[in-house]
């Protein structure tokens, strides 16, 4: 029996040697890697790592609606990082963009990715890069966007919420009791003030710099003409935003794969996935959060992703 057992794991990890099983993912119980396109070869040590970057960027997802996590993005580049055989990280962007906060983590961890590895990163807008989405797509050393493609949207936007007429048709009265005039700024229950609009405004003003700047610092080519064009909150087509500097050339998936591979120096490479566990992120973006298991609790899980998209933030997202 022992020698059975012995024989089935020197032969699973030779398997693993050649690519054939992810002996990692059954060892640490992480994530399974994919092979999505092979290079041809018998045997391949080279890797060129897809990372998505899907849906609104945030802390989790809502219930009915796909999404991309900042715990998520960490863990994968994570994974990357550990992996000596990846070469080079293709981030795959169809998002209208997301929350402030998320967005610029993930470009954080993708530039600290580089700098930790030396490895390039490639960002690809398949479908929509705008707003948070294309954000994060600053963060790689080249951007290629898909012929179709959207991108662009510079900006920043927060969305205050009055129901206070429908309160008094209800019958319904709110009090707050706070520690300072400004502690409920932005609450739905009552007028906002022409001074907690212009704070309000200040913030958005100072994202937006910090926005600005990102783009500067990650697309140095951008002059500013060209960032006076484009920094209005307007999406841009893949042709205008490769006059304007914020991409780098039109193609496909497939033509930023071969370029990341010309970036790493190699000719040939498999192209994998990272596919996680359900909800399974060990990382210190990770939630504790648990993933809805019957009908009521999916039930009140919706009435939360009702009360969160009524719960003020600001937003580097394209929301028409």
């Amino acid at each position: 029996m022992t020698r059975r057992v012995m024989a089935v794991a020197c032969v699973c990890l030779l398997a693993g040697a050649m690519g054939c099983i992810d002996t990692r993912t059954l060892l640490g119980g992480r994530m399974q890697q994919v092979t999505v396109q092979d290079s041809g070869r018998w045997f391949e040590s080279n890797r060129i790592a897809i990372i998505d970057i899907d849906g609104v960027i945030g802390t989790r997802r809502g219930l009915f609606q796909n999404g991309t996590t900042v715990a998520d993005v960490t863990e994968k580049l994570k994974r990357a990082r550990a992996d000596g055989g990846v070469r080079a990280v293709v981030l795959r962007i169809h998002s209208p963009g997301g929350d402030v906060w998320s967005s610029d983590t993930i470009n954080y961890e993708v530039r600290r990715f580089k700098q930790e590895t030396g490895r390039p990163v490639v960002a690809c807008i398949t479908g929509m890069g705008a707003s948070g989405g294309f954000y994060v797509a600053v963060s790689a050393d080249r951007i290629v966007a898909s012929p179709a493609a959207l991108t662009g949207s510079v900006g920043v936007i927060s969305e205050f919420v009055n129901v206070q007429g429908l309160l008094k048709k209800l019958g319904l009265e709110s009090t707050a009791i706070k520690t300072g005039a400004r502690k409920d700024m932005g609450s739905p229950m009552r007028d906002m003030t022409p001074e907690e609009r212009q704070i309000l405004q200040n913030v958005v003003e100072s994202l937006f710099k910090r926005f600005v700047a990102t783009v500067r610092a990650g697309r140095p080519e951008c002059t500013d003409s060209d960032l006076q064009q484009f920094s209005d909150g307007r999406v841009l087509t893949a042709q205008q935003a490769l006059d304007l500097h914020l991409i780098d050339s039109i193609g496909y998936l497939e033509d930023a794969i071969d370029e990341a591979k010309r970036m790493a120096h190699i000719t040939h490479a498999d192209v994998v996935l990272y596919r996680p566990f359900p909800d399974y992120t060990a990382n210190i973006y990770a939630t504790s959060q648990q993933p809805q298991i019957n009908a009521l609790e999916q039930a009140l899980g919706a009435l939360g992703s009702v009360a969160d998209a009524q719960r003020p933030a600001f937003m580097y997202l394209y929301r028409p």
